[in-house]
Formats: structure tokens, C-alpha cells, sequence
């Protein structure tokens, strides 16, 4: 079966236009942080920071598979959006992690995760993030080492 050029090319468009909402943006970064997948990620960081942010997302995954490793992080409450005018948008989202042994659950406590957004390319992306460290905030110290 042979797909059209044309559709590919409108799919692949689609695919890097970045999210329709600052919240959107911010709810791709936590879910791929959680699953740890980075397939997806790209098209929800800023083109000119692109890289950086790659780094410290793959970073602060590294910090979280040193310690033991959430079965999911969840944002708690509303993200709260604060427009900032000129396309751009201050967000936080309080994330917690949770474990599963089993029947049997742990929430550990929710923390700020902020985000910098802007609008580029048509869509809304990551533009810079502050995350409470993962060793010592999420997790205790002593779970990294």
C-alpha cells in the first residue's frame, strides 16, 4: 500500500507544530518524563534551546533511574497558566510520583515543576524548565546513591 507523498509530508508538519495550549506543552514534557520515552518529546522543545533542554531532561531521567524509578509521575490539581503576553506563558504543574508493588501503592508528595513556554512555529512549546531536584526532593538523598 502506498502512502502519498503529500499526506507523509502534512503528517510530518503536524507532527513538529509544536501543542495547541502552553498546558499541552507542559503535559508532553511530564508524560515523557514519566515513561521515560523520548519518541515525541521534540516536537514540545523550543527549536533554539532544543538541545539544552534534551540535556536536562535526559539528566534529570538519569537522576530518576539512579534511585527507584516511578511507575508514573502524575500532575496533582490544575496547571496553573500565567500569559505573559508576546506568545508567551509562565506554567506550573505540581507532580508527584507514584509507585505500584503490586496491589499496593505509594504517592510520594507533589512538587512545583515550572516552565517557561512560547509560542513557535504555530504551536506551543517548552521553552525552559526549573525541576525541583529528583535526589532529595522526590526521593530522599539516600535513595540515589
Amino acid at each position: 500500500m502506498a502512502v502519498p507523498v503529500s499526506w507523509a509530508v502534512l503528517r510530518q508538519a503536524e507532527a513538529e507544530r509544536g501543542e495547541a495550549t502552553p498546558g499541552a506543552a507542559v503535559n508532553v514534557y511530564v508524560l515523557k518524563m514519566s515513561s521515560g520515552e523520548e519518541l515525541g518529546l521534540t516536537r514540545g522543545l523550543a527549536a533554539g534551546h532544543h538541545d539544552e533542554l534534551l540535556r536536562q531532561w535526559r539528566r534529570y531521567r538519569g537522576e530518576m533511574e539512579r534511585a527507584n524509578v516511578p511507575s508514573k509521575l502524575e500532575t496533582v490539581g490544575p496547571i496553573d497558566v500565567e500569559d505573559q503576553g508576546d506568545d508567551r506563558a509562565k506554567v506550573t504543574a505540581q507532580v508527584r510520583p507514584i509507585w505500584w508493588n503490586g496491589p499496593t501503592s505509594l504517592s510520594g508528595a507533589a512538587h512545583a515543576w515550572r516552565f517557561e513556554t512560547r509560542r513557535d512555529a504555530g504551536g506551543w512549546r517548552v521553552w525552559a524548565v526549573d525541576l525541583p531536584t529528583w535526589c532529595g526532593v522526590h526521593v530522599r538523598a539516600d535513595a540515589c546513591r
